[in-house]
């Protein structure tokens, strides 16, 4: 049951991002063909899913206030979950101080995650499961850090998009090469 609470919440999780990057936008005048009051409907509808989030994530969150600083700190930097976690809030924290330079915080971030997840994948306890998950959340976090880069620079990225292909073809290479070390660690 508890992994249905989580699934659930991630599309309300994500739909919140998206409404809040749309409010914002809307709200700076960065959509010309929207009004003030889409801006507000994007903003209520956004609050509705993150308080949403929050009531099917409470008993986990809570579970986590237990949990030792220490503890907590070893499964973000160990999980992929955590790693995209991370370094979407650092990329985003450079995109919004350099809105024009917004693609080269989200082109490294990327690269980041793609070798660490396969890392950490390899030292897993289950390298299928953490591979799993590692490409879910590749794909959330390549697609949040395009959509920031997208509403924050000015003109949008445009085929400035095409720098990510590096790191898409690299991390199906970097999560084979895991697999691979895994399997040679496990029959040596």
């Amino acid at each position: 049951m508890k992994w249905l609470r989580r699934i659930a919440a991630a599309p309300l999780a994500l739909l919140a991002f998206i409404c809040g990057i749309g409010a914002l936008r809307i709200f700076t005048k960065n959509l010309p063909d929207s009004s003030f009051g889409e801006g507000v409907f994007a903003a209520i509808f956004a609050g509705a899913s993150i308080i949403g989030a929050y009531l099917l994530l409470r008993p986990d969150l809570q579970r986590i206030r237990d949990k030792p600083t220490s503890e907590i700190r070893a499964w973000l930097f160990s999980q992929p979950i955590g790693q995209a976690v991370i370094l979407y809030l650092a990329a985003a924290a450079v995109m919004a101080a350099a809105p024009k330079a917004s693609l080269l915080p989200a082109f490294v971030a990327q690269c980041v995650f793609s070798a660490l997840s396969a890392w950490s994948a390899a030292r897993a306890r289950r390298w299928w499961a953490t591979a799993g998950l590692a490409v879910l959340c590749w794909i959330i976090l390549f697609g949040a850090l395009a959509g920031t880069a997208q509403a924050l620079t000015p003109r949008g990225i445009g085929e400035g998009a095409m720098i990510f292909l590096l790191p898409m073809e690299g991390f199906s290479i970097l999560l084979a090469i895991s697999g691979i070390v895994r399997w040679w660690w496990r029959r040596h």
